[in-house]
């Protein structure tokens, strides 16, 4: 199923999977819960969600920045933690949305997880993650 949605999000793309831990794709919330501002985002995140909104009309922000954000199972610092991540929903235009960022966005992340409809994109180095699978072009 993974593979024949890797070959329909990035068609003619040669798909490698890493299987990573739903634990390690999970973040833990220290203090502070789930904010949507736009504003507490970096330039670059904002230019990022201007770019996706400028390409598929307004999405609905799930999440921006969390103060003192792990990453869980790593105990590493969350991107949502300094302003360089964005959750949010795209509705029926997810895979759409999906095959844009693979192809468009390559200066950081792009992550869904399984069982939930939303997208992860953050600023940084550069990989996509399908449902808890990493997904590699060659």
């Amino acid at each position: 199923m993974i593979s024949r949605l890797c070959l329909a999000l990035i068609g003619a793309f040669t798909c490698m999977f890493m299987v990573a831990s739903d634990a390690d794709a999970k973040v833990s919330y220290g203090g502070g819960g789930a904010a949507t501002s736009r504003s507490c985002l970096t330039s670059s995140a904002r230019a990022l969600l201007s770019r996706i909104e400028q390409r598929f009309g307004a999405v609905q922000i799930v999440s921006t920045c969390r103060r003192g954000a792990r990453i869980r199972g790593t105990g590493k610092r969350s991107k949502h933690a300094s302003g360089e991540a964005i959750d949010f929903s795209a509705g029926g235009r997810k895979a759409e949305v999906l095959r844009w960022l693979m192809a468009n966005h390559h200066s950081g992340g792009v992550m869904t997880y399984r069982g939930m409809n939303h997208i992860h994109v953050d600023i940084g180095y550069r990989f996509v993650s399908l449902a808890g699978r990493r997904v590699r072009r060659a």
